[in-house]
């Protein structure tokens, strides 16, 4: 099993091309009737600069400390937007909904801990194994699949992850 932190130290995360997503959210957006705000266009600028599964009141705040001055309901809304054009993946972990750059990394799956909200990507080819098989015993072919594991750290009463909770 190959944890995502290992390939994104060797240099194996998916390079972002910041104007063509910006691009392809402008096109989304003409496409459905929506305005393109610059309030908009900072969302989606604020959620490419993470590299963590963030909460739309994260984001939020982020963007309030780096000097945007953008409504909640619009952080919120243009999540939406985001996840509809497929530029982010929302999550539910048990916490609420946290968002992914959809680009950033190839498949993964994630395990959570239950007590600190602690997230480790990971990736695990007999899953893919697995979608493949049972897609094709079913007369279907795979496009993706979510796999999450709930569990606890090993160690919770001194869980180093508490501190950095917030980070996800």
């Amino acid at each position: 099993m190959r944890s995502m932190k290992s390939q994104q130290q060797h240099g194996r995360t998916k390079a972002l091309n910041t104007e063509e997503i910006q691009q392809r959210f402008i096109a989304f957006l003409r496409q459905r009737g929506h305005r393109v705000t610059q309030e908009r266009l900072h969302v989606l600028s604020a959620a490419l600069q993470r590299t963590d599964h963030f909460t739309a009141d994260e984001l939020y705040q982020s963007m309030l400390q780096h000097g945007w001055h953008v409504a909640r309901a619009t952080v919120y809304s243009t999540l939406e937007l985001l996840t509809e054009c497929g530029i982010l993946v929302q999550h539910h972990f048990g916490r609420g909904a946290r968002y992914e750059l959809a680009d950033k990394l190839p498949e993964h799956d994630h395990l959570i801990c239950t007590q600190c909200g602690h997230i480790v990507e990971f990736q695990e080819k007999i899953l893919r194994d697995i979608q493949q098989k049972i897609s094709e015993s079913l007369g279907f072919v795979p496009l993706k699949h979510s796999f999450q594991i709930f569990a606890v750290c090993s160690d919770p009463q001194h869980c180093s992850h508490k501190e950095h909770s917030h980070q996800k």
